[in-house]
């Protein structure tokens, strides 16, 4: 018995450990709730329910009717970005599940996985970033001095993120101050030379800063109705992208007090030129973003390559006339497509590669021009925020709808479906799964792993293991 209690503990320690993880780097929950009971599965425990919040993972398992509910929480770490560490996170399920791996090695690997040291060293993520912010503005149209200008700015920003964080500065202060150096960058350009376009800077700064919010986790999470762990992201995603727009708007009155000019003027023409420069500004928008994000070596390519599409096919269908919002949705959604085939080819989470893919539609040029318009005519720079938004829930949307349909298509195709194929689901309980299942075809073949046959005889004398051929489809139930 007392054996039987300490694997079962060992079982659920080793899959919320690795809820925290994929919960910490910005996974939707539910594919945190679908790894959860994937392990859980694996190792052929029955009756269990999962809950996952903005900040919480929860693990409720009950026996049978004569025996003591069981029940674990572990609390989620602050939120990071580290691609390598939510691959090694994913890796390991993969592993686990397919029986490669025992649970004792899973709950090594697992354990190790946040003491690995970081890919990229401080100083190669400051660049990263330094080149995220020379991109966008180079992808604007900007000149040597403002595209340089934006380059610098980006690295003090990433220096003094990093500086704050150390200190334990809240995250929100710390936009405060990133909107505000930015600004104040612009104004720096505008009084060394008059004629350059230095609101670029900003616009470029602005991408960078929104670029690590979780906006497209959240949205995922309110698409699909999980709205607990939704509101709590949404809610951070706003409070933060406020603290940026305060300052910005105290570098704007800055700019008044100089007699600046730093308003966004025309956007650059699609030609031939605009969309070489599109190519080279994804091209460098990805790579940096990949870089800045700890992406594993093996992915920066493709995450390069995907920003340089990305972007590319927004302007081109942009120009041909269709609202820009539906153009960002539309390629957001074949981002979100080419992202879950190419997890499944690469091995790498699906996030990595929508996230790279979304960056160069951020809406950073609106969000300026409404924080502009302001101060002056409060209805126009509401409808830039508000155009702002609706692109937001566009790029959102349309890479969660992209998702779903290539994962619904890889799965119609008959191929084993890895841990790396993206779960876009409504809320899910292992019962009602079970039931599906139960009332389908039945699906040939047994996952391997470890099985947990011994504990669940013995904490469940009242239930009946059940049938073989039972077992096999209940392992099976879990997306």
């Amino acid at each position: 018995m007392a054996t039987d209690l300490a694997r079962l503990h060992d079982v659920f320690d080793l899959a919320m450990r690795i809820g925290e993880g994929l919960l910490s780097n910005g996974a939707p929950a539910s594919e945190v709730t679908a790894t959860i009971l994937r392990v859980i599965s694996a190792s052929g425990i029955r009756n269990v329910s999962v809950t996952v919040t903005f900040d919480e993972v929860s693990i409720s398992y009950l026996p049978g009717r004569e025996a003591a509910p069981f029940t674990r929480i572990r609390a989620a770490g602050a939120r990071i970005q580290d691609f390598t560490r939510l691959e090694a996170y994913e890796q390991v399920t993969e592993d686990y599940i397919s029986g490669a791996i025992d649970l004792e090695t899973a709950a090594a690997e697992v354990a190790a996985v946040p003491a690995r040291e970081r890919v990229y060293p401080a100083w190669l993520v400051t660049a990263g970033l330094a080149v995220m912010g020379g991109a966008a503005a180079f992808g604007l149209g900007a000149g040597v001095l403002t595209t340089v200008a934006a380059t610098v700015t980006a690295a003090v920003l990433a220096v003094l993120t990093e500086t704050l964080t150390a200190r334990r500065i809240p995250l929100f202060y710390i936009q405060v101050a990133g909107g505000f150096v930015a600004a104040i960058a612009a104004v720096l350009v505008h009084l060394i030379d008059p004629d350059e376009n230095s609101s670029v800077v900003v616009v470029a700064c602005l991408i960078i800063l929104l670029a690590g919010l979780t906006s497209l986790g959240a949205m995922q999470d309110a698409i699909t109705g999980w709205y607990v762990t939704a509101s709590g992201r949404i809610l951070e995603t706003f409070m933060l992208t406020i603290g940026l727009v305060i300052g910005v708007r105290a570098g704007i009155l800055v700019a008044e007090m100089f007699r600046a000019d730093i308003s966004v003027s025309a956007s650059m023409p699609v030609s031939l030129a605009g969309l070489l420069a599109l190519v080279v500004s994804g091209l460098f928008l990805g790579l940096g973003y990949a870089i800045s994000v700890q992406t594993p070596p093996r992915s920066l390519v493709w995450c390069a390559l995907i920003a340089a599409l990305a972007s590319v096919t927004a302007s081109l269908v942009t120009s041909i006339g269709l609202d820009r919002v539906w153009a960002v949705g539309l390629t957001a959604a074949g981002v979100g497509a080419l992202a879950a085939v190419l997890a499944e080819k690469v091995k790498a989470p699906t996030l990595t590669f929508v996230m790279a893919g979304v960056i160069p539609m951020v809406p950073g040029s609106r969000i300026y021009r409404g924080l502009l318009a302001i101060g002056t005519d409060l209805a126009e720079g509401a409808g830039w925020l508000f155009e702002a938004v609706e692109i937001a829930v566009a790029l959102a949307a349309g890479a969660v709808l992209g998702q779903l349909v290539a994962a619904r298509i890889l799965r119609m195709t008959g191929r084993a479906v890895s841990s790396f194929t993206p779960v876009i689901a409504a809320p899910f309980t292992t019962l009602r799964r079970r039931r599906q299942v139960a009332a389908g075809r039945p699906r040939a073949g047994r996952r391997g792993g470890a099985t947990m046959t011994g504990e669940r005889t013995v904490l469940s004398p009242s239930s009946p293991a059940g049938p073989p051929s039972q077992r096999s489809v209940e392992r099976e139930e879990t997306p």
